[in-house]
């Protein structure tokens, strides 16, 4: 009995000291989906630089809404770089995404077919549309951005 707990004592200590990256799966599971859609942005699977966190499912066409943001330290660079991305799935199949210009990050927020986008210090929010499905251009932080893989 002492070597059966001994050992469970262990084996629990151990899942326990595992990291939390390999506890959470890169790009919470969407990784295979970004690359077989050629996603064009960064792909960091480090929870330490990155968070991707499903905001919401747009009513009609379910477009599932995901919120990006990152940072990285370019190869041969010595400033931290970052940025944040609107990525937009349906049916679990990535279909493409807009950028976002940080700092400061944006807050998402899924209401209806609408992907509200509120920018710290700004008056107003930009709204994206969904239900006729993505735009292939948005005006969010005040720049014309294109929906782009």
């Amino acid at each position: 009995m002492k070597v059966l707990f001994a050992i469970l004592t262990i084996g629990l200590s151990l899942i326990a000291a595992l990291p939390l990256a390999a506890q959470v799966p890169c790009l919470a599971g969407k990784q295979k989906a970004l690359i077989e859609g050629h996603f064009s942005g960064p792909v960091i699977c480090s929870a330490r630089d990155a968070t991707f966190a499903l905001v919401g499912r747009t009513s009609g066409n379910g477009f599932s809404i995901y919120d990006y943001r990152f940072r990285f330290l370019p190869q041969g660079g010595n400033v931290m770089h970052g940025g944040q991305r609107i990525v937009v799935f349906q049916h679990g199949r990535y279909l493409g995404q807009y950028m976002l210009s940080p700092p400061p990050f944006s807050t998402l927020t899924v209401d209806g077919s609408h992907v509200v986008v509120t920018k710290m210090g700004h008056l107003e929010n930009d709204v994206l549309d969904f239900s006729a499905g993505p735009a292939k251009e948005a005006f969010l932080d005040g720049q014309i951005e294109q929906f782009a893989r």
